[in-house]
C-alpha cells in the first residue's frame, strides 16, 4: 500500500469492526488473543483507525465472517489482503510471535510508525500508555527495563544532554518530538516504581532541546515542545520533593510547566501546574500559597465550566467538547480539601473531600494527572489529621495498604506516605491507649520503602515520626533501637 494512502486510512475510527465484534460478543482481549496481539492493538484498529497487517485483517474476517469492506477497510487495503501469499502468512506470524513477547519492539513499533505530520503527540502518548497498561502478555524483557529503554532512546538515538540543546544533521523536530513524548511517558511510570532518580536524569536530558524546539520551530513544533515541556517540569516538581533534600526547587519547576501550559494553550496542564505549585509550597509549610494555588486552579476549572455551560466562545485553546478529565476535578478538590483543613476551616474542608470523592474517576486520563485511589486516601488522611479526626486518618490511610496490592497505578512514595501518616495519626489520637506495636511495625515497614525509592522526603516524614514516638514512649527500649534504621 502507498504510504500517502496508508496515512489518509489512518485516524478514523472503523464502527463497523466495533460493531462486528459486539455482535460476537467478543472482548478486545478475546479478539486479541484469537489473533495474536494485544487488546490495546484491537482498540486502535477500531477506535484510532490504525491499519492493521494483511494476516491479521485476513484473520478478523475469518473470526466476524464478514469481507474486509465490511469491515470497514479502503479498496486499496482489500487489494494489499487478497494478495497476501502464504509465505507472507508465515513470516508475518514469526513477527506477531515475536512481538508478543517482547513490550519493547511493541512500544517502538508505535512510536516509529506515528505519522511526522501528525503534532498531536498526545495522542501518541495514549497509544503508549494503553500498552503499557496491558498486562495480559508476559514479556521475556521486564517491565522496568522497557520502560528504562524507551525514556534513554531519546538520548541514546539523538545525543540529548542536560547541558545544552542538540540538533544531529538529518533530524527532524518531529522525530525528537515523538521519542521525548514517548520517553516522558515511560519516566513518568518509572516515578511511580522505585525509579525516581533515573526518571530524573532522563527527563532533564529533554529539556534543553524542548526549550530550543519551543522557541525557534514553526507554529505547531512550537506548541508541541512546551506541551512537552509543561509535562516535563510537572514531572520533574514531583521528583524534587524526594531527590532533593528540602524539595524547594519544586515550586519553580510547576511554575515553569504553567508557563509552558499556558505556551501550549493547554488549559489542563496549566491547571495541574498550580495544583503541583500547592503541593510545593505545602511541603515548604507554606499554607497560606498553598492554599491560593489551589483556588487559582479551582478558578480555571469552573470559569472552563461556566463557558462551556453558557456555550460561549471559550478563551481558552481546548474546545468545550473536549472535558476535561473528572480526576482532575478530584486531584484540586482533594488539595483544596487538605488546605482548608489546616486554616480550620471543618465544613469548607469536608466539603470538597466529598467532593473530590464523587468526581474521582478510573477513567483513562494522561499519566501526568498525578492522582489515583492512593493519593485520594493520602488527602483523606491528611484532611482528617489536620481536623484532629484522628480515628477518621487511620481508617482512610489504612485502606492503602488494600488498595496498593489491587491498583498497580498507586505509586510507592503514595503508599511509604500513609505509612507514617498513619504512625503520626495513632501517636496524636487521645480517644483510647496508643498502640506502640502497631507504630513500631508501621514504622519499619515505612523506612524500608523510603530508602528502597530513595526518597529524602520520606526519610524526613521518617525521622519526624520516630521524634513523635520518642516523645510517647519516652526510655521505651524498642522505639529507641529503630534509630538503627535511620543511621543504617
Amino acid at each position: 500500500m502507498e504510504r500517502a494512502q496508508l496515512s489518509a486510512a489512518q485516524g478514523k475510527a472503523r464502527p463497523q469492526l466495533s460493531a462486528a465484534r459486539e455482535r460476537m460478543h467478543l472482548s478486545l482481549e478475546e479478539v486479541g488473543k484469537h489473533l495474536g496481539v494485544n487488546k490495546s492493538t484491537v482498540y486502535r484498529w477500531e477506535k484510532k483507525g490504525d491499519i492493521p497487517q494483511p494476516l491479521h485483517c485476513r484473520k478478523l474476517c475469518e473470526l466476524y465472517g464478514i469481507s474486509a469492506r465490511e469491515l470497514g477497510f479502503d479498496e486499496i487495503y482489500i487489494v494489499d489482503v487478497q494478495t497476501v501469499n502464504e509465505t507472507e502468512h508465515e513470516e508475518e506470524e514469526c513477527i506477531s510471535v515475536f512481538r508478543r513477547q517482547h513490550l519493547i519492539s511493541r512500544l517502538m513499533s508505535i512510536v516509529w510508525h506515528y505519522p511526522l505530520n501528525d503534532a498531536r503527540y498526545q495522542k501518541l502518548q495514549s497509544q503508549v500508555t494503553l500498552e503499557l497498561e496491558d498486562n495480559s502478555m508476559n514479556d521475556e524483557i521486564s517491565r522496568r527495563d522497557a520502560l528504562r529503554f524507551l525514556a534513554l532512546v531519546p538520548v541514546d538515538l539523538f545525543g540529548l544532554s542536560q547541558s545544552g540543546p542538540v540538533f544531529k544533521k538529518g533530524v527532524s523536530y518531529e522525530d525528537i518530538l515523538k521519542h521525548c513524548a514517548a520517553g516522558i511517558v515511560a519516566c513518568w511510570y518509572l516515578r511511580k516504581g522505585k525509579e525516581l532518580a533515573f526518571a530524573n536524569a532522563a527527563v532533564s536530558k529533554y529539556i534543553p532541546t524542548l526549550k530550543a524546539i519551543a522557541y525557534s520551530a514553526p507554529t505547531p513544533q512550537r506548541k508541541a515542545a512546551a506541551d512537552l515541556l509543561a509535562q516535563c517540569f510537572l514531572l520533574k516538581a514531583t521528583l524534587a520533593w524526594h531527590t532533593t533534600d528540602t524539595g524547594n526547587e519544586a515550586i519553580p519547576y510547576a511554575q515553569q510547566a504553567e508557563t509552558y501550559g499556558k505556551q501550549a494553550g493547554n488549559l489542563m496542564l496549566r491547571i495541574l501546574a498550580l495544583r503541583t505549585q500547592a503541593v510545593g509550597h505545602c511541603r515548604a509549610n507554606q499554607w497560606k500559597q498553598a492554599l491560593e494555588a489551589a483556588q487559582q486552579a479551582k478558578f480555571l476549572l469552573e470559569e472552563r465550566d461556566r463557558q462551556d455551560k453558557q456555550k460561549q466562545p471559550s478563551v481558552f485553546s481546548q474546545p468545550a467538547e473536549e472535558p476535561l478529565p473528572q480526576l482532575l476535578y478530584s486531584y484540586v478538590y482533594a488539595g483544596l480539601a487538605t488546605y482548608q483543613a489546616y486554616h480550620g476551616r471543618k465544613e469548607d474542608a469536608l466539603s470538597y473531600l466529598r467532593m473530590a470523592h464523587a468526581t474521582f474517576s478510573n477513567e483513562q486520563a494522561p499519566i501526568w494527572i498525578d492522582h489515583n485511589v492512593g493519593n485520594l486516601l493520602v488527602n483523606d488522611g491528611e484532611t482528617y489529621m489536620h481536623l484532629g479526626l484522628y480515628k477518621g486518618a487511620l481508617d482512610s490511610l489504612g485502606q492503602i495498604d488494600t488498595q496498593y496490592a489491587q491498583d498497580v497505578t498507586i505509586p510507592l512514595t503514595d503508599r511509604v506516605e500513609s505509612i507514617f501518616g498513619q504512625v503520626m495519626a495513632e501517636v496524636s489520637r487521645n480517644d483510647q491507649p496508643r498502640d506502640m506495636a502497631f507504630c513500631i511495625d508501621r514504622w519499619i515497614q515505612g523506612i524500608q520503602g523510603a530508602k528502597a525509592i530513595q526518597s529524602q522526603q520520606r526519610i524526613n516524614e521518617a525521622i519526624q515520626a520516630y521524634t513523635a514516638m520518642c516523645a510517647v514512649w519516652p526510655g521505651e527500649k524498642q522505639v529507641k533501637n529503630l534509630r538503627e534504621y535511620l543511621l543504617n
